[in-house]
C-alpha cells in the first residue's frame, strides 16, 4: 500500500551521521520508527529516552514545521526515530496532520509507534485506529502509567493486545519504566498487514465495498489499500478525492466517527477501570489559583520578573570568566603576530567580535532553562489561557499568545509556529507583531547596556524591556486589527496539560536543542559579520576607526539619529544588527575597545552615553526592523513581500518614536 508519487519538495533529505554508541559494531539492520501522538501525551519524553542526546533538530521541506529525528541502537539495530508533530487525527485539514499522515503514506516507516495517555486513553484510542485503518506494524505505547496508578486507574494490558492484535507497552517517560521492553519489542518486530477490527454499520460497509471495487481496478492506485482510500473519501478527504478522482454527495464522517468509538468504549469497558476521582485535588486547587483572572496575571508577571533576574544575576558570574578567557586570547594573539593588519584581524575582530557575544551564553542557556521547566511543567499553556482574556481584546487569542511566546527563544520560530492558527486575520497579524518579542539575540545587547548604564538595576532595566515587549505587541495587533481587519478572533480552546515534574535530562535537551542555535550563529552569521565590521572599521585608514569606512557610513545617517543622542557609532552599530541583533554587541567591542582590553570599552561606552539615551538605545533595539532570517521566514509565511515590507517600515517608525520620546522624558527625570 505503498505509493511514492512524490514531488521533490515532499521527499526528506538524509539525516546526519552520528556516531554509534557501542563502539565499532556496524548494525546488523536499519529501520525507520514513525513516533505519532496526540499533543500533551509524552510523545517527546519517549522520543528523548530512546534517542539521548543523538538527535537533531530541522524543518519538513516545503514547510516551516520542526523535525526531529533521534537514533537508537539496540540489540545491533540502528533505529532512525522521527518524532512527528502532535496530532489528534490523519485528516489532514492542519499542516501538522498532513505532515503526518504523508509521512505514514509516502516514507512507510518500518514501525509506528502511537504513544497514548493512560489517563485519556479514550481520545488517544482514536488516533491509534485510525492508524491501524492504514497499517498494522503498530506498536501502542500507553505512557504516564505511573500516574494512572497514582490517580487509581487499573489498565489490563493482556485485554487491550487481545482487542487490537497489536503489541502493548505500559511505560513511565519519567521514571523509565517500560522503555527496555518498548526498545525490545522495536527490534522484534515483523511487517504487519492492515488490520481492521472492527465492521461498520451496513450502509458504510456496502459503500465502502462499492468504492473499494472500483479502485482496486485502478492500476495507478495499486500501492493503495483500497478500503483505506475508500474510507477517506467517505469521510470526505479532500485530498485523497482528488488523488482518487472520486467525489460523493454525502459524508459519512460522522458516522465513521460514532462506529470508532463504538469500538472503543467496548475495549475501554473490558479493560479500563478507575476509581471516583474526589471533586478537588492538588492540581485542580493550583490551577483555580493561577488561571484566576486576577492572581493568574500578576502570578505570571512574578514569574517572568524572577526568570529574566535569574537569567542577568545568575549568569553574570559565568560571563565575567568567559569575558576573561576572550581578553587573555585577545592579548596573546595580538603580541604573538607580528603582521599588524593581521594581528588587528585575528585579535580585534574575530576574537573579540565573536567572543563579545560569547560572553552572553551563559545568559542565554539559562533563560532557555528557565522557561524549559515552565513549558516542561505545563504552566505556558496556563499562562496562555490567562492572557487569552486581554489578547481576545486585540482581535487575538491564546493560540496568538503561545506562538509569540517562542519569540523569546527566537522570533523565527514565533513566525513559523503561526502555523497553528487557522483564522487568517489572526495568523497575519500574530505574524506582523512577532518581531517585537524580545529575542534572545537581543538579550546580549540588554545585558551589555544595563550592566553599563544600571548598576545593580540591570536586572529591573532587562524585565522592563520584556514587559514593555509585550506591550508593544500587544499594542501593534490591536493597531494591525484596526488598520486591516475586522471582526473578533475564534474563541480558543485548548487543552491544559497535567502538572509534571522535569526531569533533568528533559531540561538538558530542551536547553541544549534551544540555545545551540545562539552558538551556531556565533560559528557562521556572527564570525562573518565580525569579519566585515573589522574590515569596514579597519580601512582605508590602517586601523583608525574615525576615518574608517564604518565611520563614513555612520556619519552619513548621524543626523537622522541625533535629535535622540546616537553617535555614528551606535548608528552603525543598529545597521550592522539588522543582519542579527547579536552584531551589535560585536560591533560596539570594536568601536569601543582599546586593544584586547574589553573594559576600556565599557568605560568609553559610559562617557558616550547618558542612562536615558541608553535606555533609548535598548528602547530601539527592542523595536527597530526584525533581523533578516526573520524577514525572510514572514515573507515565506505569507507569501507575499507586502508584509516584510509593512513589518520594517512600521517598526522602524515605532522605534524612532519610542527612543526620541523615552529619551526626552528621561532628560527631566533626575
Amino acid at each position: 500500500m505503498k505509493a511514492d508519487n512524490r514531488s521533490p519538495q515532499q521527499k526528506f533529505k538524509p539525516i546526519k551521521k552520528i556516531p554509534e554508541d557501542n563502539g565499532s559494531i556496524i548494525p546488523t539492520k536499519r529501520l525507520s520508527v514513525a513516533l505519532l501522538g496526540n499533543p500533551n501525551v509524552g510523545k517527546t519524553s519517549i522520543f528523548n529516552a530512546l534517542t539521548g542526546a543523538r538527535q537533531y533538530v530541522g524543518n519538513w521541506p516545503g514547510v516551516t514545521v520542526e523535525k526531529r529525528i533521534g537514533i537508537m541502537y539496540h540489540n545491533n539495530i540502528e533505529f532512525k526515530i522521527t518524532d512527528l508533530p502532535g496530532t489528534y487525527t490523519l485528516s489532514a485539514t492542519s499542516p501538522d496532520e498532513k505532515i503526518a499522515r504523508d509521512f505514514l503514506l509516502y516514507e512507510s516507516p518500518d514501525i509506528v509507534i502511537v504513544i497514548s495517555d493512560a489517563i485519556n486513553l479514550e481520545r488517544s484510542l482514536y488516533l491509534l485506529l485510525q492508524v491501524l485503518e492504514l497499517r498494522g506494524d503498530v506498536i501502542l505505547v500507553i505512557n504516564a502509567i505511573d500516574e494512572a496508578k497514582k490517580s487509581g486507574i487499573y489498565i489490563d494490558k493482556a485485554e487491550v493486545e487481545k482487542h487490537l492484535g497489536i503489541p502493548i507497552v505500559l511505560t513511565s517517560a519519567v521514571t523509565g519504566e517500560g522503555i527496555p521492553e518498548l526498545k525490545n519489542i522495536m527490534s522484534k518486530m515483523k511487517e504487519g498487514k492492515v488490520h481492521v477490527h472492527y465492521v461498520f454499520d451496513h450502509e458504510l460497509e456496502e459503500e465502502i465495498s462499492r468504492i473499494s471495487s472500483i479502485l482496486v481496478a485502478r492500476r495507478e492506485l495499486k500501492n493503495y489499500d483500497a478500503r483505506w482510500l475508500a474510507i477517506k473519501i467517505l469521510e470526505g478527504d479532500a485530498e485523497i478525492q482528488k488523488l482518487t478522482g472520486i467525489e460523493i454527495n454525502r459524508e459519512f464522517s460522522q458516522e465513521l466517527a460514532v462506529t470508532r468509538y463504538r469500538f472503543i468504549k467496548q475495549i475501554l469497558r473490558d479493560a479500563y477501570s478507575r476509581k471516583t476521582k474526589t471533586k478537588w485535588d492538588l492540581n485542580t486547587a493550583i490551577d483555580h489559583v493561577i488561571t484566576h483572572k486576577f492572581l493568574g496575571l500578576l502570578i505570571f508577571l512574578i514569574i517572568m520578573y524572577s526568570v529574566f533576574q535569574l537569567t542577568f544575576s545568575f549568569g553574570a558570574p559565568f560571563s565575567s570568566l568567559i569575558e576573561e578567557v576572550v581578553e587573555g586570547l585577545a592579548g596573546f594573539f595580538s603580541s604573538l603576530i607580528p603582521v599588524q593588519w593581521l594581528s588587528s584581524l585575528i585579535s580585534d575582530g574575530i576574537i573579540s567580535g565573536v567572543g563579545a557575544v560569547l560572553v552572553f551564553v551563559p545568559n542565554i542557556f539559562i533563560l532557555f532553562l528557565a522557561l524549559g521547566i515552565l513549558e516542561e511543567s505545563g504552566y505556558l499553556p496556563r499562562a496562555a489561557f490567562v492572557i487569552d482574556r486581554i489578547m481576545y481584546a486585540m482581535k487575538l487569542s491564546g493560540r496568538s499568545f503561545m506562538s509569540m511566546i517562542l519569540g523569546f527563544g527566537c522570533n523565527v520560530s514565533s513566525i513559523m509556529a503561526a502555523r497553528a492558527i487557522n483564522e487568517p486575520q489572526e495568523r497575519i497579524t500574530t505574524i506582523l507583531v512577532s518581531p517585537f518579542i524580545s529575542c534572545s539575540a537581543r538579550l546580549p545587547v540588554y545585558v551589555l547596556i544595563a550592566g553599563t548604564f544600571f548598576g545593580a538595576k540591570a536586572g529591573l532595566v532587562v524585565f522592563s524591556l520584556y514587559i514593555l515587549s509585550i506591550v508593544f505587541t500587544v499594542l501593534s495587533a490591536l493597531f494591525f486589527n484596526k488598520l486591516l481587519y475586522k471582526g473578533k478572533p475564534a474563541p480558543m480552546i485548548m487543552e491544559l496539560p497535567r502538572y509534571r515534574r522535569p526531569t533533568v535530562k528533559s531540561l538538558l535537551i530542551y536547553t541544549w536543542n534551544r540555545g545551540k542555535h545562539f552558538l551556531e550563529k556565533a560559528g557562521t552569521i556572527i564570525f562573518a559579520a565580525s569579519i566585515i565590521i573589522w574590515f569596514l572599521s579597519y580601512f582605508p585608514s590602517a586601523g583608525n576607526v574615525h576615518d574608517s569606512y564604518a565611520a563614513i557610513l555612520g556619519r552619513v545617517l548621524e543626523p537622522l539619529f541625533r535629535p535622540i543622542g546616537f553617535s555614528w557609532q551606535i548608528v552603525t552599530s543598529l545597521v550592522f544588527g539588522i543582519a542579527a541583533k547579536e552584531v551589535i554587541v560585536s560591533t560596539l567591542t570594536m568601536f569601543y575597545s582599546t586593544g584586547a582590553n574589553l573594559d576600556g570599552g565599557t568605560l568609553t561606552l559610559v562617557n558616550s552615553l547618558t542612562p536615558p539615551t541608553a535606555f533609548a538605545f535598548l528602547i530601539f533595539v527592542l523595536l527597530y526592523v526584525p533581523c533578516i532570517a526573520t524577514l525572510v521566514v514572514m515573507k515565506n509565511e505569507t507569501g507575499s513581500l507586502k508584509y516584510p515590507i509593512i513589518s520594517v517600515v512600521y517598526s522602524f517608525t515605532l522605534a524612532y518614536v519610542m527612543a526620541l520620546l523615552f529619551s526626552f522624558i528621561g532628560g527631566y527625570i533626575p
